[in-house]
């Protein structure tokens, strides 16, 4: 029983894994995240925030957030000179798609904040639309196609 309650008072303790501080945290930096970098120390600045960041996900976006933390690490480790290199990237960041998406509807849907892409990674909320009734309206003859009057908006 003991044991039990430290975890309760452990986890209902945890705020620094919550949606409202991961979600102040984004607000503040998300311009930072969407580049474009092109020094060295900005870079490294990316990344670290990638990772800061990381350190207080909720942990419904965890796995998903490590995932794009280690392609961004990735990313300003990649030799432009190596094919091999260069390609090693491009997989992992077609691997990470999913991810970013994932993040982007959680960030959006949670936070009310567009999520930036990653690298040339789409992530933005896919758009539902319900489909649309037809513009005309039957006679009263129950032919659908002959006998129709066009309804103006």
């Amino acid at each position: 029983m003991f044991g039990v309650s430290m975890i309760l008072v452990a986890a209902c303790s945890d705020t620094e894994r919550s949606g409202a501080r991961f979600c102040a945290e984004l607000s503040e930096s998300a311009p930072l995240l969407d580049g474009p970098s092109s020094t060295p120390a900005e870079v490294d600045d990316l990344v670290d925030l990638y990772r800061d960041l990381g350190k207080i996900a909720p942990l419904a976006i965890d796995e998903q957030w490590t995932i794009i933390a280690d392609l961004v690490e990735a990313a300003s480790e990649v030799d432009s000179s190596d094919p091999r290199s260069q390609q090693d990237v491009a997989d992992a960041a077609y691997k990470a798609e999913r991810s970013a998406r994932d993040i982007a509807i959680w960030v959006e849907t949670t936070c009310g904040i567009p999520m930036p892409d990653v690298i040339g990674v789409e992530g933005t909320v896919p758009v539902v639309t319900a489909p649309q009734a037809p513009d005309t309206v039957p006679d009263g003859n129950g032919t659908g196609s002959e006998g129709t009057t066009t309804v103006s908006p």
